[in-house]
């Protein structure tokens, strides 16, 4: 099948967690200049933050090449005691495709920058579950295209009504390569579980089927 990149947010999410490495990171700077750096956007990745205080701007930076595909999702983390937050979010970039919707981000774009801007849902659709650490939740909306220069690009997240709580971006599309990815999804489950303030009691189940599943892909490899 051929990627047809979108130039707009799409209102149909797709969801495919599987393979994103997550990140906890300290706050994000609210300026281009002071933005987090988080290296490639092409790998998939999980960021898990919150907006703490009432109008709060965060900006993640990341590397990116010509012609790469940008893609990100919003999820809205079903936590057991709430706290949580449907924010807006936008990627910016060198010369991308839907350059009017720059004026929505607050914050202020170089000359040559332009950005496009997915708004909060209106309602949030069916929650979804990581087959993995049996969390929830709910999809929103995609963004989807591509760098027409390479250089640095932005990942901006805010609440246009000056809500505060917790939120969850998925960038990139391809999955990790290093073999230390799947040694650390113990790890994993255990830091996705603890920020969604579930029980933890599990863990020695999670790590004998991630030994299980090495075991069985080790064992495939061989055969062939």
């Amino acid at each position: 099948m051929t990627y047809q990149p979108h130039s707009t947010p799409s209102a149909i999410p797709g969801v495919d967690l599987a393979g994103s490495s997550p990140l906890f990171p300290a706050l994000p700077g609210d300026r281009l200049l002071n933005a987090l750096p988080l290296g490639d956007l092409g790998e998939k990745r999980l960021i898990f933050n919150q907006i703490d205080t009432p109008g709060q701007l965060h900006l993640y930076r990341f590397d990116c090449t010509a012609g790469e595909r940008l893609r990100a999702q919003m999820f809205v983390p079903l936590l057991p005691r709430g706290g949580t937050v449907v924010p807006a979010f936008a990627v910016i970039g060198q010369s991308l495709p839907y350059s009017a919707e720059s004026q929505k981000v607050p914050a202020d774009l170089p000359k040559g920058y332009s950005a496009i801007v997915a708004q909060p849902p209106g309602q949030l659709l069916q929650p979804v579950e990581d087959m993995l650490t049996r969390v929830r939740y709910y999809p929103g909306p995609v963004i989807d295209t591509r760098s027409l220069v390479g250089g640095t690009c932005y990942l901006a997240v805010w609440s246009p009504h000056n809500h505060m709580g917790k939120y969850v971006i998925q960038t990139g599309h391809r999955w990790p390569l290093a073999a230390t990815y799947w040694a650390r999804i113990p790890l994993f489950w255990w830091q996705i579980r603890g920020w969604f303030g579930l029980n933890r009691s599990g863990a020695v189940s999670a790590v004998a089927g991630v030994a299980l599943v090495g075991l069985l892909a080790v064992w495939l490899l061989k055969k062939k």
